[in-house]
């Protein structure tokens, strides 16, 4: 059975730099995207914010930790969009990360973070967004 939908489009509503990070700290899981030979590659991550700071939980290669420590940025993708209504929003986060190897910093963000237990390959980043981009999707009314 077909549903019928009771709009005629769906408008991409471009996000503010702090409209963003509000919106990010109602979800807790986003994706790690970064280049990776030739390729982009995704990783899933468990995020919070930290005094304008992304702090994101995932699980990372060798290869991926040797680019970060050569400077290159990653980008942090999260969304929430409601298929039934058209609604929500998606926004990348992007910039300088580094992985925390502090013991105790570690385990504060840890604690902080939300829905993620630590295991082998497990590192926890803090990304410093330079470049934040992002829209909301608003449900147009179908005409007449």
């Amino acid at each position: 059975m077909l549903m019928s939908i009771d709009f005629a489009q769906v408008r991409l509503a471009p996000l503010l730099r702090a409209e963003a990070l509000y919106l990010l700290g109602d979800i807790s899981i986003g994706f790690v995207i970064c280049a990776r030979g030739g390729m982009t590659a995704r990783q899933a991550g468990f995020h919070a914010l930290e005094r304008g700071e992304l702090v994101i939980l995932t699980v990372m290669t060798a290869e991926l930790e040797a680019l970060m420590d050569n400077g290159l940025p990653i980008t942090y993708l999260a969304e929430s969009v409601d298929e039934t209504t058209g609604k929500g929003w998606y926004a990348t986060f992007t910039g300088p990360a580094e992985v925390i190897i502090d013991p105790l910093l570690r385990r504060h963000y840890q604690k902080i973070v939300p829905g993620f237990e630590a295991g082998p390959g497990t590192r926890v980043l803090r990304l410093r967004p330079q470049l934040i981009d992002g829209h909301r999707f608003q449900r147009l009314a179908a005409g007449p």
